[in-house]
């Protein structure tokens, strides 16, 4: 009897207020901590950081409440060294704050590689290779040869290269291919693509990336990066052939009104031609 009463005084009643109370208050101070810890809620645009200085980057993204990384450095003659050429996240994302950036940036000078043995090898051997390498495809060109995409030498600034010879990594390099029996080739379906999806697609299809047009839309880097094909020529025909080696212009936005269009007018042509 005497526990039910001690359950029911004003005594016991008083401290189980006061642990509520204090469970209450800790369980909030935790939360909040969390929040202010995590940053729960907040959201930041990553600023576009191509082509500045990495001093006035490192202001930026400092003013941004941001940190970074630098990630890598390849070298580019159009930069100044030091020069801010690639960002991780890209411009125009949503992060937290503190959230740390991955920065490429232009090296001083071009670190130098020795050029792999690439004759005799299929197209798509050598093409794997020198990105492996970390070089560049150039144009592609076709002469008289009994078998076609054979790699009958490379190219790098006009002149013709052999393997060895030490070279600026991140060059671009041209391969000189045999035509074999193969007269034409199809255009890639380009609509929809990146700048970077579209070029490799026109190269692994033995043709070469002709004029690179943006629209009104794009205004910085990072537009241009997210920017996609909405216009091709030689458009996509499956009854269209042209010569290995020929151009393939491109126009590009990020309007996704007219990427909606020019993909409902692809359609109505394939169908046109299927039907």
């Amino acid at each position: 009897m005497k526990s039910n009463h001690f359950f029911k005084s004003k005594f016991f009643l008083l401290q189980v207020g006061i642990a509520l109370l204090i469970t209450i208050v800790l369980v909030w101070i935790t939360l909040t901590g969390l929040k202010w810890y995590t940053h729960h809620g907040e959201k930041l645009r990553v600023p576009d950081l191509h082509g500045t200085s990495l001093e006035d980057a490192k202001q930026n993204i400092e003013q941004k409440h941001l940190r970074f990384t630098i990630y890598d450095s390849i070298y580019n003659p159009t930069y100044e060294p030091g020069t801010v050429l690639d960002q991780r996240p890209l411009a125009g994302s949503i992060v937290k704050r503190n959230r740390n950036l991955f920065l490429t940036i232009n090296a001083h000078k071009p670190e130098q590689v020795r050029f792999p043995n690439l004759i005799d090898n299929s197209f798509r051997q050598a093409y794997e290779l020198l990105i492996t390498n970390g070089f560049k495809i150039g144009r592609l060109e076709y002469l008289e040869s009994q078998f076609f995409n054979l790699v009958l030498y490379l190219k790098y600034k006009g002149d013709s290269i052999g393997a060895g010879t030490m070279i600026d990594k991140g060059a671009t390099i041209d391969l000189v291919l045999g035509r074999g029996s193969t007269y034409s080739v199809l255009a890639p379906n380009l609509m929809g693509k990146n700048k970077s999806q579209a070029n490799e697609k026109i190269i692994l299809s033995n043709l070469n990336v002709g004029k690179v047009e943006f629209d009104e839309s794009i205004s910085s880097h990072a537009d241009s990066l997210s920017a996609k094909v909405f216009k091709q020529y030689p458009v996509f025909n499956e009854d269209l052939k042209i010569r290995p080696g020929n151009n393939i212009d491109i126009w590009l936005t990020k309007d996704t009104l007219k990427l909606q269009q020019a993909d409902s007018l692809l359609q109505q042509r394939l169908s046109k031609v299927l039907y």
